[in-house]
């Protein structure tokens, strides 16, 4: 009876080494676990430190660049009315087509790393703005006048004439990019470009003698030296006035956010 008593007495402790072991084995299997999870978490909340740390950079750059665009002696100012708005380098004509594709200039970033960014790049694209027709610079389209026939005709000439007249003659994006640590943001900001130009000469029905008119003698069209006199009274035959603008002057340039934004995320 004693040989069994041990046997099973054995037997039973072999049973309950099994389930320490077994037991143990659940512990770190579970420890394992927990640090991997613990990892992952502490992954997973860094990159979102970093895609936030990104996302603020790229606004904030964006912010600075568009009260830069209306400070006319900032530089950036300076080359996107000078140079980028104008120049057919970045396409055709600015005031009939949308530049062909965007242009990308990469931010000089200081030395000492205080941008907080690996990379910083601005990418711009123009397009015609909503009156850029208005300009009523091609000459088989007209996109704005008024006839003589209307009672206000010479009110709306002289607004035509007067310095706060503008016009919203492009559109810009404006896309700035940062990167940082293998972590990319991109933000894009739509603005409307409002600016004044002079009236260059007047056009007078289908004809295509210039015109020039002013305040000062209301009825009056003066043509070219050797030219005829037009003179509109009331009961005369009504005719179609046509501003064309001097596109090479333009004055009084303000940007304001248009209706497209959007904003992209990506992972390198």
């Amino acid at each position: 009876m004693r040989p069994k008593a041990r046997s099973i007495l054995r037997d039973r402790q072999g049973l309950s080494m099994i389930l320490v072991l077994c037991i143990g084995a659940v512990f770190v299997s579970l420890s394992a676990a927990l640090v991997y999870a613990a990892s992952v978490l502490t992954a997973n909340a860094n990159r979102q430190l970093l895609e936030q740390e990104v996302y603020q950079l790229a606004t904030g750059f964006s912010d600075v660049l568009g009260e830069e665009l209306n400070d006319a002696t900032s530089s950036f100012a300076k080359f996107v009315n000078n140079t980028y708005m104008t120049s057919e380098f970045y396409g055709n004509d600015p005031f009939e087509q949308e530049a062909p594709k965007p242009t990308t200039f990469d931010a000089t970033l200081s030395a000492d790393g205080s941008d907080g960014a690996d990379e910083i790049h601005v990418t711009l694209r123009r397009r015609p703005g909503e009156e850029a027709d208005k300009l009523n610079l091609n000459s088989s389209v007209v996109g704005l006048s008024i006839s003589s026939g209307d009672g206000q005709w010479k009110t709306v000439l002289s607004n035509w004439e007067n310095d706060s007249y503008k016009l919203v003659d492009m559109q810009l994006d404006v896309t700035v990019t940062v990167k940082k640590d293998g972590e990319s943001f991109s933000y894009t900001v739509t603005y409307d470009r409002a600016v004044h130009y002079d009236v260059s000469y007047y056009t007078l029905d289908s004809a295509t003698t210039h015109y020039t008119w002013s305040n000062d003698n209301p009825n009056t069209f003066n043509p070219p030296a050797g030219g005829d006199t037009v003179t509109i009274t009331q009961g005369s035959e009504a005719k179609r006035i046509v501003p064309h603008f001097n596109t090479n002057s333009p004055e009084g340039i303000t940007y304001t956010r248009g209706v497209k934004q959007r904003t992209t995320t990506t992972q390198e």
